[in-house]
């Protein structure tokens, strides 16, 4: 049996301080699955309305434009913003289908792939996006909205 010398027991201790130092300095991780906000879907007539738009944009870190031409580009319905960031789509689309688009946005341009964390940005660079995660820094490149 091999015993460390004095050498090899300090490379271990300094290898247990740089790792505790390292875990100190990562961002810490601010959100869960469950504090992402679920679509507010309400009828009024033949239009649909997502109440809380906005407040899912502020949430998710994304401008609403963004998330509105992703659902309207996925439910293939025409629609658009109203002055307090809700979505009016200008067809009777179920909760269900919206709630369904709402899951693949997040998945797609929201939840890093690396750590699964929601604490993400999307940055556009030139023609390029990208998701850059907050907690654990990864870079994941995604097709233009």
């Amino acid at each position: 049996m091999a015993f460390m010398s004095g050498d090899d027991t300090a490379i271990l201790f300094n290898y247990d301080m740089l790792l505790k130092r390292a875990y100190l300095r990562l961002p810490k991780r601010e959100s869960r699955a469950y504090d992402i906000p679920q679509p507010e879907v309400e009828y009024i007539g033949d239009h649909t309305l997502v109440k809380n738009l906005g407040h899912i944009a502020d949430r998710l870190k994304r401008d609403p434009k963004i998330i509105m031409r992703y659902m309207l580009k996925g439910l293939g319905a025409p629609g658009g913003l109203r002055e307090d960031n809700s979505l009016i789509i200008y067809k009777k689309i179920s909760a269900k289908s919206i709630n369904d688009i709402y899951a693949r946005f997040l998945e797609e341009y929201v939840r890093c792939p690396t750590c699964k964390s929601y604490d993400t940005e999307l940055i556009r660079e030139g023609k390029k996006w990208y998701i850059r995660c907050l907690a654990c820094g990864a870079i994941t490149y995604v097709p233009a909205v």
